[in-house]
């Protein structure tokens, strides 16, 4: 029954009955379906997988740790998991509602600015960054997995979406009659790592490869082939060096991680700012960098900044009902207030205070008081007036 040859799945009125009211479909991915939806009047999109688990209990085992896995990404970047399960054999997620633009159709008019390029470059090497922290590579990084919006202060971001499901379906072909897929998009084929057409195993360094090709295809408009030349980079000269790097043919020429290429971005961005002022919009940044959170002394460093880590809280996936679910128990990740933990520790210490205060008194008190309950019980207190 499923997945066909065509990938079609069961009629969604069906699959989803009493669990989600399924409003329509969304062009988003390419290997996998989505749809906007809703539970109880709250909206939501539901990620469809094209497999069948109940073929394969190896393959159901992975779904439930790809989906823990996302459950316990730390990233704005990243859509927070609400619900996963299988029902008839189907895998599906569910995750926070998301209202954006498909990077690729923004891209199928005209190339980006610079500015733009480095802030959507930079959400998605977070994402990354959080995903591969949590052992999780996406694999299947194009435009067409990259949803973008615009917040209220003018700033473009990005969100990721099909984290790590190429790789779950390339490992399950016994599941899914996708496993040979190249990827989502028209372009998909110039995203992917030479390693990857020998077959060989998906790490986090295919990611990078593919954020090399998503940033040349943002500033040029189209991804790379083999390697062309330096022009098109005039506002951020250093740009080409970076793509470079990340789209080197032997994995370990590469950068050594997500967070390393996303401050080579940062540094680009500060010496791009310094030598054309004029040119650049760095308005929005000169307290706070929006491209990496760069304090303005850092304008003057003549070293790269420091790297940072998002501190967004991760997702929680909760248990399912209905047919098949997968037994997934909650995961949740509270983020501490600074405040909170500094008022905490301020009562804690004033209760130490008043603890030796007290504890002080009653031993000064214990010094200083008459002896007369250590007199001798033998001693006749008489002979002390002669009698």
């Amino acid at each position: 029954m499923f997945p066909s040859p065509g990938g079609a799945h069961p009629p969604l009125d069906q699959l989803f009955a009493g669990r989600y009211a399924v409003d329509g479909a969304l062009p988003w991915g390419g290997l996998v379906s989505y749809y906007r939806a809703s539970s109880e009047g709250t909206p939501l999109i539901l990620s469809v997988m094209p497999m069948d688990v109940s073929r394969s209990t190896r393959a159901e085992a992975a779904f439930s740790q790809l989906a823990h896995k996302l459950g316990a990404t730390r990233s704005r970047a990243v859509p927070r998991v609400l619900d996963a399960g299988v029902i008839d054999g189907v895998p599906y997620l569910a995750f926070q509602d998301l209202r954006g633009t498909l990077l690729s159709d923004i891209l199928r008019d005209r190339p980006l600015g610079s500015l733009d390029v480095l802030r959507l470059a930079t959400d998605v090497l977070n994402a990354l960054d959080a995903a591969h922290a949590q052992a999780l590579v996406h694999g299947d990084l194009t435009p067409q997995n990259i949803i973008v919006t615009r917040e209220r202060n003018g700033r473009l971001c990005a969100r990721v979406i099909g984290m790590g499901i190429l790789p779950l379906l390339r490992a399950h072909p016994e599941a899914s009659a996708h496993a040979a897929h190249t990827g989502s998009g028209k372009h998909a084929v110039a995203y992917m790592a030479p390693e990857l057409f020998g077959a060989e195993a998906f790490d986090a360094s295919v990611d990078l490869y593919s954020a090399g090709a998503l940033l040349h295809h943002m500033v040029i408009g189209s991804p790379p082939v083999g390697w062309e030349a330096d022009e098109g980079f005039d506002d951020v000269p250093g740009l080409p060096d970076v793509i470079k790097r990340a789209m080197a043919r032997r994995p370990h020429d590469r950068y050594p991680d997500a967070a390393s290429m996303r401050s080579a971005l940062e540094w680009i961005e500060i010496e791009s700012a310094k030598q054309s002022p004029h040119t650049q919009d760095i308005a929005p940044w000169m307290e706070t960098s929006h491209i990496g959170s760069i304090p303005v002394a850092s304008l003057a460093s003549t070293f790269p900044p420091a790297q940072g880590r998002s501190s967004h809280p991760a997702g929680k996936i909760l248990s399912t009902s209905g047919a098949r679910p997968i037994p997934i128990e909650p995961v949740v990740i509270e983020e501490l207030d600074p405040d909170r933990n500094r008022n905490w520790q301020l009562v804690a210490l004033l209760l130490t205070l008043l603890g030796t205060l007290v504890f002080s008194g009653y031993w000064w008190k214990a010094q200083t008081s008459p002896n007369e309950a250590t007199s001798p019980s033998g001693l006749d207190t008489n002979a002390q007036h002669g009698e």
